[in-house]
């Protein structure tokens, strides 16, 4: 099968097409013939080697959380898939490993692909729309009613996030720039900060959850804009800010948090449902071949994109 494979950590240049080897499912697997990946700036650092404690340094190496495709095979052991199912996926193997024709996947991580979705659009949504949504319930525990400020409203985690909260029943304001505020509006946004005219922390209002999607904010000046109760979430580490462990972690009053979070397939399956009913979609920044991978790569690493970067490997539905 051809793979985007790294030898070693480095720049998106490191990123080589070539034949790799057809994975061989275990019992409890199921092989995925992959259509389109998903690219998000946790591959990048994993490829720079920023993330090799958590992710190792196994060479070669092949990265891409998000996948969607269809079934290929089947373990003996798996149960509620079949062999051409179109299925999506947020792979928990090291480093990913969907940048490549196919993927052994654990089921426990794999849900049907929404129907009426192409595969580029599914490809985009399980890491970006799974860490929204874990953020906003799990750790913001966010109700009808309440208040809601996404910066980066319009990055590949708020496009989602904006369209969470909304469906959660929340009042959203939405920051990014000036050319994207329509856009935020469109996905749902009640209101609209341009962080190049004004500042994105002001009062009034107070945000019962306060998502910082690109890390910009200073956290100890956020929590100064939350309610008795709320919090601040994040996706880059600070110092003063707590890992967030669902299950584990206790949650505190006006607290600052980076979630961890493991993918399950029901909430994956709830994303879905979403998507079929017309209350999520992705937005498509770009889509590369799988031989344009460092270009896709290093469109990523300019963390200007609007919404989702996606790799196509077999271009066979409406994209």
């Amino acid at each position: 099968m051809k793979a985007a494979v790294i030898d070693a950590f480095g720049p998106s240049a490191n990123l080589q097409l070539r034949d790799a080897p057809r994975p061989q499912i275990t019992a409890d697997q199921i092989l995925v013939e992959i259509h389109a990946a998903g690219i998000n700036p946790i591959d990048w650092k994993i490829g720079e080697g920023l993330m090799s404690a958590r992710y190792g340094k196994d060479f070669p190496m092949i990265m891409g959380f998000d996948a969607s495709g269809v079934v290929a095979e089947i373990g003996a052991n798996v149960t509620g898939f079949n062999i051409g199912d179109e299925v999506f996926a947020r792979s928990t193997n090291g480093p990913g490993k969907c940048y490549a024709e196919f993927v052994a996947l654990d089921p426990g991580t794999v849900a049907r692909k929404p129907f009426g979705i192409s595969h580029i659009d599914a490809a985009a949504m399980p890491l970006a729309a799974l860490t929204a949504l874990n953020g906003l319930r799990d750790v913001g525990q966010l109700r009808a009613g309440q208040r809601v400020l996404v910066n980066g409203a319009v990055g590949g985690v708020g496009i989602y996030a904006i369209q969470i909260a909304k469906i959660l029943g929340a009042h959203v304001t939405g920051v990014c720039s000036g050319s994207n505020l329509q856009l935020a509006r469109e996905l749902g946004a009640d209101d609209t900060i341009d962080y190049q005219r004004e500042s994105p922390l002001q009062s009034p209002p107070l945000y019962d959850v306060i998502y910082d999607t690109v890390g910009m904010l200073n956290h100890a000046e956020a929590q100064q804009h939350l309610t008795a109760d709320g919090v601040y979430l994040t996706l880059v580490p600070a110092p003063g800010i707590e890992f967030f462990l669902p299950g584990k972690t206790l949650r505190m009053a006006k607290g600052s948090y980076f979630l961890v979070w493991v993918p399950a397939a029901a909430d994956l399956q709830l994303v879905g449902e979403w998507a079929e009913e017309g209350k999520l979609r992705s937005v498509i920044d770009s889509v590369y071949p799988l031989e344009q991978i460092q270009a896709a790569h290093e469109r990523s690493r300019t963390l200007h994109a609007r919404g989702k970067i996606v790799v196509s490997m077999i271009s066979d539905d409406a994209e």
